[in-house]
């Protein structure tokens, strides 16, 4: 066994008391500041694997010769023969200047270093929640560390991908065979993506070089400084390209020579991982088989094509791709290739100092989660409690609610609100009777003097028989915060006032209200859902929503940005039922866990996209992309309880929602297999109390035709919630307006 006798003199754990009281003299120099005792430490860590051209062990910590855990600050080890290593595996060590006057919290990860663009990329990282630690007082024979292997703080380490720090990463899906054949047989292909880098060169000064997106601070270690000063040549690899199958749970895993299989049955994602997307270009090979090949001939090439940079436009989209034959060099065949580019965030930045991806704590107790709060609107007697407000949380939290989910979008000057539906729906005739509307459903009144019915059409309205449909993407927040509820849930003891508890009460609250410690207790976590429109199986958006405008990686990091600069020590989770946003947030971080949302299986209406509609698929995708887990329909459970276990085979939890969950013995039966949490609507109530409303919320514009209907719908209702005079609802709410 190697090992190292580090420190040329005993240091003591505690500093013992000096003899005597100092003079004014000594006193003052007391007082200034003592240089920080450093000393040097050897540092070795074992490698099991092969390493490409490009791919350095390197070491992070807290402090400055360790980067400070930044990404772009690790120190580079240097690579040794193992001396005692029966698998001839390799050794990598430093010896590095640490503080003494405090403890040294230090991570291995393998990088990628660029020396032309003084860039380093994140390939893999010790991502476990403790990471390994120096003592201040030891001082004693060390172990030479094993990448990836248990230390002493912890029971095992987690080994992670990277994120985005500067590179970007661009995912080619070809799902189900998407060649395009005109007149050539039909036949199976193989497909191998190659990443190829080409400028134009420049005339007058020679040969062009990659313009530098960045400069990192990364220190050089001697091992690569002494390369570099014996003009030793780094075969350079500016992009990566992986592929996994979707339909098989694999890690994301290098191409073979031949490339991979892509059949009618087969999803593969291509994860190309790029410095410099705007001059990169992918090269498709074809490859396919004899109709009377041996056992052991190999493919032959059937066709290229050419993915150029400027097909991929925007963040998603579709390329066609035009194959050329091998030998003849004639067209044969199109394919169409699906793209998702995910860009690094821009205004925030994460570190190597924790992450909670895939972390949970095993001993933790099932949560109870809040379903939007307090649950789906429903009624209660007279009161209405209304889902995703800041009422229906802070009942959830005097619940002793573990976690509450909630439903965030985008408005149209880019301001998070915490709402569930894609669209709201204004109605077109005269409003009803203060009976027949109340009764069924949930009334927004907004104002007329900003929102009329031809500026609703000219947001991208649709017409109706009854009502007008806009996107709620359409809407700025202004338009927004000062709509105006018809029945709430009255003050209990009038320990609040009426205007508080009705503003509490009202929708579209910010997700960076809701950050606020002082509005809900840090102790409450979060379970963000965030929300996209989906294809369903029949080509329609779902619930009657539209094609979202907006991009996805501006969309995702507005997200981002508000909850990894507030969020504090508040646990989040972020899901979705779009599993390219899931994708996207799970590699513009390394903080926060990912959920994949699937639908109810039992539902007539499923998703176009088969990597949520099918629970194999999901799997897969979470395995292989290193999600924490799913966020199941209980009807996926109950089915099949046989599903935990196919999750845990491929180390991944579930949380469950749906309306079963409601029951308390289907939750008892739920947390006894072993779910991490439990999503289900008004979990403040024992008996279930309360009736969901049957129809959708309805909105309103307070004009002329309406305007009575209105005020004596509100004049009953503070009436009876409150106690308030005619004279005085009046006069304080302004309600006429002559």
């Amino acid at each position: 066994m190697h090992r190292w006798f580090f420190a040329n003199e005993r240091e003591e754990c505690e500093p013992k008391p000096e003899e005597g009281s100092g003079s004014g003299q000594d006193a003052e120099e007391a007082s200034t500041p003592q240089p920080v005792p450093t000393t040097e430490w050897p540092f070795c860590v074992k490698f099991h694997r092969s390493l490409l051209a490009n791919e350095y062990v390197a070491i992070s910590g807290n402090c400055d010769s360790l980067g400070n855990c930044d990404p772009k600050k690790v120190y580079i080890l240097e690579k040794n023969e193992c001396p005692d290593c029966v698998c001839k595996c390799h050794q990598f060590e430093a010896t590095l200047d640490i503080p003494r006057n405090i403890d040294i919290h230090y991570r291995y990860c393998v990088v990628v270093y660029d020396p032309e663009a003084e860039e380093v990329y994140v390939r893999f990282w010790e991502s476990q929640l403790k990471p390994r630690v120096i003592r201040t007082c030891q001082n004693m024979l060390k172990r030479c560390d094993t990448f990836g292997l248990p230390h002493d703080d912890d029971e095992d380490n987690q080994v992670d991908r990277g994120w985005a720090t500067t590179e970007t990463i661009v995912h080619l899906k070809l799902f189900n065979a998407p060649f395009m054949w005109q007149r050539q047989k039909q036949r199976l292909l193989y497909v191998h993506v190659q990443t190829m880098y080409e400028v134009p060169e420049d005339p007058c000064s020679g040969a062009s070089h990659p313009i530098k997106v960045g400069s990192s601070l990364t220190r050089l270690s001697r091992y690569i400084e002494a390369r570099q000063s014996r003009n030793e040549t780094l075969d350079l690899r500016l992009a990566l390209v992986e592929v996994v199958n979707l339909r098989a749970s694999k890690s994301l895993a290098f191409q073979s020579e031949f490339g991979v299989r892509c059949g009618p049955e087969d999803l593969q994602l291509f994860h190309c991982s790029i410095a410099f997307p705007a001059e990169t270009l992918y090269r498709l090979d074809l490859y396919t088989y004899a109709h009377k090949a041996a056992a052991d001939e190999p493919p032959y090439h059937y066709g290229y094509g050419f993915l150029m940079p400027n097909q991929l436009l925007g963040t998603e989209g579709f390329a066609r791709v035009k194959v050329t034959c091998a030998s003849t060099h004639r067209p044969l065949i199109e394919m169409c290739v699906q793209y998702l580019i995910i860009r690094p965030l821009e205004n925030v930045h994460c570190d190597l100092s924790r992450s909670y991806e895939r972390y949970w704590r095993k001993n933790r107790m099932c949560m109870s989660i809040g379903h939007k709060g307090s649950g789906n609107t429903y009624r209660i007697g007279c009161d209405l409690v209304r889902e995703n407000t800041l009422y229906g949380f802070k009942q959830a939290a005097l619940a002793n609610a573990d976690m509450v989910e909630m439903d965030v979008q985008l408005t149209q000057d880019a301001q998070v609100v915490v709402y569930h539906d894609f669209v709201l729906r204004f109605l077109l005739q005269r409003m009803p009777s203060y009976e027949d509307l109340l009764e069924n459903q949930d009334l927004l009144v907004f104002a007329y003097e900003k929102l009329n019915k031809l500026m609703l059409l000219s947001m991208g309205g649709c017409k109706g028989k009854d009502h007008i449909a806009v996107p709620l993407e359409a809407f700025t927040y202004e338009q927004l915060k000062e709509v105006r509820v018809l029945r709430f849930t009255g003050s209990k003891g009038c320990d609040k006032s009426c205007d508080r508890m009705q503003a509490e009460q009202r929708p579209f609250p910010l997700l960076l209200d809701l950050m606020d410690p002082d509005v809900l207790p840090v102790g409450m976590g979060f379970l963000i859902e965030i929300k996209w429109p989906q294809m369903t199986n029949s080509r329609r958006w779902e619930s009657g929503s539209f094609k979202p405008t907006f991009d996805r990686n501006f969309y995702v990091d507005t997200i981002l940005e508000i909850v990894l600069k507030n969020a504090g020590t508040r646990r989040i989770v972020f899901c979705s039922f779009d599993a390219d946003i899931c994708v996207m947030v799970r590699y513009k971080q390394n903080l926060y866990p990912v959920t994949l949302l699937l639908e109810d299986p039992n539902s007539q209406v499923q998703y176009a996209d088969q990597r949520v509609s099918v629970l194999e698929n999901a799997v897969a995708m979470g395995h292989s992309l290193e999600f924490l887990g799913l966020t199941l329909h209980a009807n996926s459970l109950l089915n099949k309880f046989a599903t935990m276990a196919f999750l845990h085979q491929m180390n991944l939890e579930a949380f469950a929602y749906g309306s079963p969950t409601t029951d308390l013995e289907i939750r008892n039966k739920l947390r006894r297999h072993g779910v991490l949490g439990i999503i289900y609507d008004r979990l403040d109530q024992l008996d279930q109390m309360g009736e969901e409303l049957e129809g959708n919320t309805i909105c309103t514009i307070d004009s002329v035709t309406t305007r009575r209907v209105i005020r004596e719908t509100e004049l009953e209702e503070w009436r009876q919630k409150c106690g308030y005079k005619p004279e005085t609802i009046y006069v304080e709410k302004n309600i006429y307006m002559d």
